[in-house]
């Protein structure tokens, strides 16, 4: 069980194709979707200090709309589905 206290981890997250297609059309901010993918860490130099940077990286292969049916088609106006 999740404690309220408990802070969610923000990733960013890797699509193409089809896959962007559908996310770009029916994902907005606090809709739930299960991802299956590969993690990848994305590196580079700031521009202002010259230090090295890093972040994870999530590759999207598989991208499933979670939530309940009416969740979905209220917020999105679609179906479940997995893509």
């Amino acid at each position: 069980m999740t404690k309220k206290s408990d802070e969610p981890d923000w990733f960013d997250l890797e699509l193409w194709d089809k896959t962007a297609e559908v996310a770009a059309s029916y994902v907005k901010k606090g809709s739930l979707i299960g991802i299956q993918g590969s993690l990848k860490i994305e590196t580079w130099n700031d521009r202002n200090s010259g230090a090295s940077r890093s972040k994870p990286v999530i590759r999207v292969d598989r991208m499933e709309l979670l939530g309940s049916k009416r969740d979905n088609e209220a917020s999105m106006g679609y179906s479940e589905g997995e893509f």
